[in-house]
């Protein structure tokens, strides 16, 4: 038996609406996933590798350096006033080489490179590089604070060394030209003949081969990143590709063939999260992201503070900080005794960096009060001193970003030095640094075409499917059944009013007058 015509357009708008409902919600994120993941994980070619392999912008890279107002009080034990000078704005581009695929294990080695350019126009008003600061001397007192944590009893030549390699000074802080203490070099003179001097720079040659620059007649050259300007990193990384399984693209894996640390103890030794240039999609709120950071040698953990958006896109924001190592008990292992671990806010990087510095937040946010309290001009602030990262979350991709990290040390006080002994011996701040991105217009809209208009026009489609397979079902099923509809609507069974006989509604006349009353017996 033939269908009738209405009942096969019914038919048709069902099936458009079950179409609707099985490709927008179950078809098409299906397909979207599965793509992701190919595309997301580094295997080659891809537009996600070749944009791991060598990001094609350059980063911001902000220094903020401190210099100290009343150096000679503080040499007689005074607490440091501090004025921050900056920004010095850089650009920073980065690249991995050496790139090398291991099909067995999913794995990637390769080594960084990094290149810094100075840019004036985007730096500070009026800062050139040339502007001479007075610091506290970030190897001299590095060197004192080294030698009485491990070797307490060389204080004393080491003391002797000090003048002669540093040419008597009459205080430990250093003036110097911004760019030479950041990228150029401090002159450190080797050039002495004296058993002291000679044998302190005998051991720096040996132990310090990796953070000094060595040029004619025993000078040596101090710096904060020379060494790791356009210059390859001579460690190996070892990352998970994420072909296999894509949410672990990017995890590190070793670091020189090693799978994990051993400057720490226990889990803190271990290799946790990405190497912070790609993260894994589908992030949900309920994810904790970990990204391992070579240079601090630990693993960050943001957590999920908040919705947020960025040029039209929605993303989810993470912030992280240093943390409390003295009352974290996950974090005790990164302190060699527990009960001697930094104050909170601070991280101890003598064994990551080999030099006697604490990491904090700017400007000691998120600190120990007492630690704020005992320098003076500092103004925490979280929207300026926080580490913020704002994900897109289907594809794991940073949108903006704000890492940001100080480099202190210790104002060390002891007798044994003429220098240091009135020495006020309180956590003192250098400099800090602002590594962060926000993607520019080209990339946000590739992002958009590539997938959320696509999205959002299936989104569309799939409710138009529903909404007008749904109605022209409901108009043929009413049309279909339109006789029995009109039969109910009339039917006797259905009225809602009571039938009138008129008969009824004749009134009576009653006459009063002349009527005989009624009789009463007796």
């Amino acid at each position: 038996m033939q269908l009738p015509k209405h009942m096969k357009i019914a038919a048709g708008c069902t099936g458009a609406a079950i179409f609707g409902i099985l490709f927008g919600w179950v078809i098409f994120p299906t397909i979207l996933k599965s793509q992701l993941k190919k595309e997301m994980a580094l295997s080659k070619k891809t537009d996600v590798r070749m944009m791991w392999e060598k990001i094609p912008f350059a980063l911001d890279f902000k220094v903020y350096l401190f210099n100290y107002t009343n150096a000679e009080e503080v040499q007689k034990g005074a607490l440091p006033i501090v004025k921050e000078v900056g920004p010095y704005y850089f650009e920073e581009w980065k690249e991995k080489v050496d790139v090398e695929d291991q099909d067995d294990t999913d794995t990637i080695n390769y080594k960084k490179l990094d290149k810094f350019y100075f840019r004036k126009d985007l730096s500070g008003p009026g800062l050139t590089g040339e502007e001479v600061l007075v610091l506290p001397h970030i190897f001299m007192m590095g060197l004192t604070t080294v030698v009485s944590r491990e070797k307490p009893a060389m204080l004393s030549m080491l003391a002797k060394a000090l003048n002669g390699i540093f040419d008597s000074p009459s205080d430990v802080f250093i003036r110097v030209k911004v760019l030479d203490l950041l990228f150029r070099g401090v002159v450190i003179n080797c050039a002495r003949t004296e058993f002291a001097p000679k044998a302190v720079c005998t051991a720096l040659k040996k132990e310090a081969a990796d953070r000094l620059i060595f040029e004619p007649n025993n000078q040596y050259r101090f710096s904060l990143f020379g060494l790791r300007n356009a210059t390859v990193d001579k460690h190996v990384i070892t990352v998970k590709r994420g072909i296999k399984n894509v949410m672990d693209v990017g995890k590190v894996v070793a670091i020189d063939g090693k799978l994990e640390q051993d400057m720490w103890s226990e889990h803190c030794n271990e290799y946790q999260g990405t190497d912070g240039t790609v993260f894994p999609p589908f992030l949900t709120e309920f994810d904790r992201l970990e990204s391992f950071s070579p240079d601090l040698c630990r693993t960050f953990k943001p957590w999920y503070q908040k919705r947020s958006s960025y040029r039209g896109i929605k993303t989810n924001r993470y912030i992280a900080n240093i943390g409390d190592f003295a009352n974290d008990p996950a974090l005790h292992c990164f302190c060699e005794d527990p009960n001697k671990c930094p104050p909170k806010g601070l991280m101890d990087l003598a064994k990551c960096i080999g030099i006697p510095m604490y990491a904090s937040l700017p400007h000691f946010y998120d600190c120990d009060p007492e630690i704020l309290n005992n320098i003076k001009g500092l103004n925490p602030d979280v929207n300026e001193h926080e580490i913020a990262i704002d994900f897109e979350p289907i594809t794991g991709t940073p949108m903006v970003a704000k890492q940001r990290v100080q480099f202190n040390i210790q104002l060390l006080r002891t007798d044994k030095i003429e220098l240091f002994k009135e020495l006020p011996d309180v956590i003192a701040p250098l400099f800090w640094i602002e590594e962060g991105l926000a993607l520019n217009k080209t990339f946000v809209n590739m992002l958009k075409h590539q997938l959320f208009i696509p999205k959002r026009i299936v989104g569309v489609i799939r409710w138009l499917l529903v909404a007008f397979g749904f109605l022209g079902m409901s108009a043929c099923l009413v049309f279909h059944f339109k006789d029995n509809i009109m039969r109910f609507a009339v039917s006797p069974d259905s009225a809602s009013g009571t039938k009138v006989n008129p008969e009824n509604n004749e009134q009576k006349e009653i006459s009063i007058v002349g009527s005989e009353p009624p009789k009463i017996e007796t």
